[in-house]
């Protein structure tokens, strides 16, 4: 019977890279005011700090899947909940059999299906760009300056990660063990 062994070197790494990930976003959501700190970067940083998932970990992925997400939100609410958010449908005492969440349903879906498709097309797999979509086609997040916003954060979560953590990880030893299981 082998001996349980505790090895936190995996979750101090992931831990760190998190925080990394998230002080640089915060600072620039603090200076700017504007959203870079959203839902859908918990999953991709994630997988940036731990290496579950090196394929979905690229540039292409991370980038990609999220710019395909946004695109697809945006389509997708423009077709069908242009103007109605979510925010504040579900502000109201009895929001329920309204035709604003016919729209928001119907919006959330076809940005799904959207994104879904055109991520399996270009190979930008990237699971966490689906919570992506859903703030842009639930009108959570939206328009060409949230677009941008969304599109920048990730840009800089990626690049923060590839081109600063990873290497001072690499160098103090506290990259995780690859690959994961």
């Amino acid at each position: 019977m082998a001996a349980f062994e505790l090895d936190l070197r995996d979750e101090y790494s992931a831990t760190l890279n998190t925080f990394f990930h998230f002080a640089v976003l915060g600072i620039i959501t603090i200076a700017t005011g504007r959203p870079f700190l959203f839902p859908s970067l918990g999953p991709s940083a994630y997988l940036l700090a731990t290496g579950e998932q090196p394929r979905e970990e690229g540039a292409y992925h991370v980038i990609g899947g999220h710019a395909v997400a946004v695109a697809a939100g945006l389509i997708a609410y423009a077709l069908f909940a242009n103007e109605v958010s979510a925010y504040v449908v579900f502000d109201r005492p009895d929001p329920a059999f309204t035709m604003e969440l016919l729209y928001l349903s119907a919006s959330a879906t076809v940005a799904m299906m959207l994104t879904t498709a055109t991520m399996l097309v270009t190979k930008t797999n990237h699971p966490a760009a689906c919570a992506t979509t859903l703030i842009v086609g639930l009108g959570l997040m939206g328009g060409l300056e949230d677009a941008l916003i969304i599109v920048g954060a990730v840009i800089v979560l990626w690049y923060v990660h590839e081109h600063v953590i990873s290497r001072v990880a690499k160098m103090y030893g506290f990259e995780p063990d690859e690959p994961r299981e």
